[in-house]
């Protein structure tokens, strides 16, 4: 298997820390609804100590760093194995993406010109990172100058082999759009225009949601999305945009669960006050909470 290719994107195993956030643009809230399976998750996990919902004993966290790195360790190697043995990433004759659950993606349909090692050479990798380092918002920013003193202390330790044996730098190059959707657009453009960058890194809501039609349409990686907007979470019309963390209506509907199942200590009743901010962040939460009330037997 090639590595660190455009068309075997899990493969490069970006570990950026994530953090929720939202935007100023309400445009793109995605209706929640509350599916079985997810329901009965919460409800496993909500009542779970150290079993997990499929009946296994969870494994305890490490308690160090370098238990936490040889978990990494164990686990990527996992993941490789997996990807070779089922022959996920690029197909021999070049013309898909392949991954789990029938996971396909039509290179074909990439634009002429698109190459899948933009942005990389035999020792780099460059990303683009968007995300609020001044403004209001600006605390957010110190998760990407946290991602980028993680990414130059393994840089040193030359942690980032591929299957190959290859050696890269991982080059981070961040744009401040002070939380405003409006700015991350030409920040976005210029990166993958102008820096040529192999993957971007966008945070906020908004922002992300701004610029995935044209990443996707472009065929570049949008990883780990610092957000966790339900609309990211689409494979089949967004298959290079992931999220990064817990879904925001799923996250809601945490709390409709534990609110349910305390019901009795709160005197049978509750009563629930949002302060919600007006845009996708806000939105999220709040449809996935009022989806939870309109089934909930205790509404």
């Amino acid at each position: 298997m090639t590595t660190r290719r455009r068309a075997s994107i899990g493969a490069l195993a970006i570990c950026l820390i994530a953090a929720s956030c939202g935007g100023d643009d309400g445009e793109g809230a995605t209706s929640a609804t509350v599916d079985a399976d997810v329901r009965q998750g919460v409800e496993s996990a909500l009542g779970a100590s150290t079993t997990a919902a499929n009946g296994q004993t969870s494994a305890e966290h490490p308690e160090t760093m370098e238990a936490w790195e040889e978990l990494w360790a164990e686990e990527r190697a996992a993941i490789v194995a997996r990807i070779e043995e089922n022959g996920w990433g690029k197909s021999a004759d070049g013309a898909e993406l392949l991954g789990p659950d029938g996971f396909r993606v039509d290179l074909a349909a990439c634009p002429a010109g698109w190459s899948d090692t933009e942005g990389v050479t035999d020792t780099e990798v460059k990303i683009g990172v968007t995300g609020a380092l001044s403004g209001p918002q600006g605390d957010y920013g110190n998760i990407l100058r946290s991602g980028e003193a993680v990414f130059k202390y393994y840089n040193e330790q030359g942690v980032f082999v591929d299957s190959q044996g290859k050696d890269r730098h991982v080059t981070l190059l961040m744009r401040d759009d002070a939380y405003d959707p409006a700015r991350t657009i030409p920040l976005v453009d210029e990166l993958i225009d102008a820096e040529k960058v192999f993957a971007m890194n966008t945070q906020q809501s908004a922002g992300s949601l701004k610029t995935y039609d044209k990443l996707n349409q472009r065929c570049i990686p949008q990883v780990f999305s610092q957000t966790g907007h339900p609309g990211l979470g689409d494979p089949v019309n967004h298959p290079w945009t992931t999220g990064s963390q817990l879904a925001y209506n799923t996250e809601a509907v945490l709390w409709g669960a534990f609110i349910e199942q305390h019901l009795e200590e709160l005197g049978g009743s509750a009563k629930v006050a949002a302060l919600v901010t007006t845009n996708d962040f806000g939105a999220a939460y709040d449809s996935g909470f009022k989806a939870f009330l309109a089934q909930s037997p205790n509404a």
